[in-house]
């Protein structure tokens, strides 16, 4: 249960920064993100940096759906100038997750962070994310 959550939400973190018009603007490009995840079963924030070709200067957070597990849906979205709030809720077997998430655009920068709240066989765990992302130049 805890192993499928995981990536869900490391892919909606790394992913959510592409969102506009129901979203946030983004340039076009090659970015970086960095992404830090605390947990209370890590010793240490765990840090992964990647980096990915955007080709949209939009997504919305529908296009967001096509990328969750089917278990998943959006609760609840609200955009304010380059900011974008959202929360989901997802069902899997023994459990359940609801992530709360926040992403702002600065065009070719970006930040974001979000909880995720993880219920499983009545136990409960929480993980904090945060990320950053700069566009690094046009794509190769």
């Amino acid at each position: 249960m805890l192993n499928k959550m995981i990536p869900v939400t490391a892919l909606l973190a790394l992913i959510s920064f592409n969102v506009m018009a129901d979203g946030i603007a983004i340039e076009p490009g090659n970015w970086e993100m960095t992404t830090t995840m605390n947990m209370p079963m890590l010793s240490q924030p765990k840090v992964n940096t990647t980096n990915e070709c955007m080709d949209k200067r939009e997504i919305t957070p529908e296009t967001l759906t096509d990328e969750m597990d089917s278990g998943c849906v959006f609760d609840a979205r609200v955009v304010d100038g380059n900011t974008m709030k959202w929360s989901m809720d997802c069902e899997a077997d023994g459990g359940s997750s609801r992530g709360e998430w926040e992403a702002t655009s600065f065009g070719d920068t970006l930040t974001g962070s979000g909880t995720i709240t993880i219920d499983v066989q009545g136990q409960t765990m929480e993980m904090l994310m945060s990320w950053e992302g700069k566009r690094t130049g046009d794509c190769s």
